[in-house]
C-alpha cells in the first residue's frame, strides 16, 4: 500500500494544477476528515470528475471503491492499480479478496472513499434530480471495521451537461454494461464546491445490533447529506421533505 499511497500522492501533484485550470474548486468543511485513522468518506456521484475533485482537496491518500468494469476502461487500467482502487462488482455479488483490501485500508488506518449511489445517478442522467437510493455497503464496512464516516457532497456552482466524450459503440466494446455504455450525457463541472459534514463517530452505533446499526448509519448519512445539499442550495425545501419523509 505504501507504493499505491506514493504513486496516488505523484500523480496528485502532476494533475492537480491542470484541474484547477479546468475547474474552479472551492472547500468547506475539512477539519471534519481525522488527521489520521481509518474513515469512510460518503458522498453524493453525480459526474466521472468527483474521485478526482474530492481527491483534489483532501490532503491524505483516498482508496476509491469502483465498479469492476472500469478496470476495461483502457485509461484507467493502470491508474486503478496503482493507486489502490478497488474494483468491486456492481451486482452485489462482492468477492472476499475485495472485501479484504477494503477492510485492510481501514485497518491499516487510511481512507476509504465509496459513491453509495453508485453509478445509478449517472445513468438516470437527470443532473437537476435529487440523490438516488444508496447501495448499503459503507455501512455495513464502517460498522464492522468500528470506524467513523465522514458525509460530503459535491455542489455543482457552474457546469456544462455536454455529450459523453466516448461513443456509445465504443462503449459497448469496450464491455461496460449496457445501461454505462447507452449514457447520453455527463456533467462537466467548471466551478464546483465540496462540503464535509460532521463525522458520525463509531461510539454512536458500536452497542448495536448490526441490522439496527446499518439503518441508523444509512440514515444518519444520508440525513447529514441533504442538509448540505440544502444548506448550499442544491436541494429545494420542497425536495427536501420528500427525501427525507420516512
Amino acid at each position: 500500500m505504501a507504493d499505491q499511497k506514493q504513486v496516488f500522492q505523484n500523480i496528485k501533484m502532476m494533475l492537480k494544477p491542470f484541474l484547477n485550470l479546468m475547474v474552479s474548486i472551492e472547500k468547506k468543511g475539512l477539519q471534519h476528515i481525522p488527521d489520521t485513522g481509518g474513515t469512510i468518506l460518503v458522498g453524493n456521484h453525480r459526474s466521472d470528475m468527483d474521485p478526482f475533485i474530492v481527491a483534489s482537496v483532501v490532503p491524505r491518500y483516498i482508496s476509491w471503491i469502483a465498479a469492476e468494469y472500469t478496470e476495461r476502461i483502457p485509461i484507467f487500467k493502470n491508474l486503478i492499480r496503482e493507486t489502490g482502487v478497488i474494483p468491486m462488482d456492481i451486482s452485489g455479488n462482492v468477492s472476499v479478496s475485495s472485501i479484504k483490501r477494503l477492510m485492510g485500508v481501514l485497518k491499516s488506518g487510511e481512507i476509504l472513499g465509496i459513491f453509495p449511489e453508485g453509478h445509478d445517478y449517472m445513468v438516470q442522467n437527470d443532473f437537476a434530480a435529487p440523490m438516488v437510493s444508496f447501495h448499503s455497503g459503507f455501512a455495513i464496512f464502517a460498522y464492522r471495521a468500528r470506524v467513523p464516516i465522514v458525509p460530503f457532497s459535491i455542489i455543482p456552482l457552474e457546469e456544462e451537461i455536454e455529450a459523453m466524450p466516448v461513443p456509445q459503440q465504443l462503449r459497448q466494446l469496450m464491455g461496460l454494461p449496457e445501461e454505462v455504455s447507452s449514457i447520453p450525457q455527463r456533467a462537466n463541472y467548471k466551478k464546483v464546491k465540496v462540503v464535509f459534514g460532521e463525522g458520525i463517530k463509531p461510539e454512536e452505533f458500536r452497542e448495536m445490533k448490526e441490522k439496527e446499526a446499518l439503518g441508523y448509519i444509512q440514515e444518519k448519512v444520508r440525513r447529514a447529506m441533504l442538509d448540505i445539499q440544502l444548506q448550499e442550495g442544491l436541494l429545494a425545501e420542497n425536495e427536501f421533505s420528500l427525501q427525507t419523509t420516512p
